[in-house]
């Protein structure tokens, strides 16, 4: 790539990063105060259902010919004919496939988030979640759907209580906290503290763009959701660390006046590997997007967005936050070491 990342001056440019990022997030704040978030059922409860349906015709053929046997034997009994018509309506009969849009044009008349239907394992079933938290209603949507979609055979009827949704938020916020506590440790250790601080302000940075896109458009946030955001966390750190380490290696080459030439220096030569990197990520994700289904949508949307804010904040604020910081809090830092030793110079005169 011949194009040279110097003539963007990234650094001297930072102020217009800092714009960028804070229009979005307070955009994102409003909206959340505004419409807040749109959780799913992992957050606000719900129903679980998981449904294998069959043909009627071929349970009643199954059952009457179970009967038949069992009467030119002269064993049946009626509790033993019970138990055969039972056994061809349920174990003996695999399940057929319905129409998923029929099937999610019922469900949808009682729910009022977007409900996740999909096969199980076997594809023999379909699982539904819905927002429902009442057993009444529950019952009215299973009548409907077999009235409307066909006979049917319960596998599990559970319904799920919000407090499943805090407890994983909790935990969510735990792991984020102790892995940023745990990287500002390792990138200090390995180069110095105003990295990993400008590196953990930047993992935030990424985290609350998603956040305010999903609040903005309204997206819905479920289980896979948080999910995505600690991966993205984790890929993210990833792009930051090689910037820091090729600013790391440069350094010795640069002045200390001439900090923006290192860091633009620096950022110049990881450019082209941090973008073909997120490319290649980008590729994938989207066309799990398009043949994905429902199933992973939600995790993909948040990757995709999260994905593209770590390039940009690898890039442009990165080296910026740390450019300031060292700056800021690094020129203090110099003056009160200089001021200290002056001090012992005219104390021991």
């Amino acid at each position: 790539m011949n194009f040279k990342m110097n003539d963007l001056h990234i650094i001297r440019k930072r102020k217009i990063w800092y714009a960028c990022s804070l229009l979005i997030i307070l955009a994102g704040l409003i909206s959340f105060f505004m419409q807040g978030f749109n959780f799913g059922i992992d957050f606000t409860g719900g129903s679980y259902l998981q449904l294998t349906f069959y043909d009627a015709g071929a349970v009643n053929e199954g059952a009457n010919a179970t009967v038949k046997a069992a009467d030119d034997e002269t064993a049946a009994t009626e509790e033993k004919t019970a138990a055969a018509e039972k056994n061809a309506a349920t174990g003996d009969i695999v399940g057929i496939k319905v129409s998923m849009e029929d099937l999610r044009g019922v469900v949808n008349d009682y729910v009022s988030h977007t409900p996740t239907i999909q096969y199980d394992q076997t594809n023999k079933a379909y699982i539904i979640r819905t927002d429902i938290n009442e057993k009444e209603d529950v019952d009215a949507l299973l009548k409907a759907i077999e009235t409307q979609i066909g006979p049917f055979e319960v596998a599990r009827n559970e319904v799920i209580g919000p407090t499943i949704g805090k407890e994983l938020t909790q935990k969510a916020i735990m792991a984020l906290a102790i892995a940023s506590v745990l990287m500002l440790i390792y990138i200090t250790i390995r180069f110095q503290v105003y990295f990993g601080i400008a590196s953990i302000i930047t993992l935030v940075h990424d985290a609350l763009i998603v956040l305010a896109v999903f609040s903005i458009f309204q997206l819905e946030i479920s289980s896979s959701f948080i999910a995505a955001i600690l991966t993205v966390i984790g890929y993210s750190i990833n792009a930051t660390i090689i910037v820091f380490d090729r600013v790391r290696e440069n350094k010795p080459n640069y002045k200390q006046s001439d900090l923006d030439m290192l860091l633009d220096h620096s950022i110049s030569q990881t450019f082209a590997r941090c973008v073909n990197t997120t490319l290649t990520v980008l590729m994938t994700l989207f066309a799990l997007l398009i043949f994905g289904g429902d199933t992973t949508k939600i995790f993909v949307l948040a990757m995709i967005i999260g994905t593209a804010a770590g390039l940009y904040s690898s890039i442009c604020l990165s080296g910026s936050l740390y450019h300031d910081l060292l700056t800021h809090f690094g020129d203090k830092k110099n003056k009160a070491k200089e001021s200290g030793k002056k001090q012992k110079k005219e104390q021991t005169a």
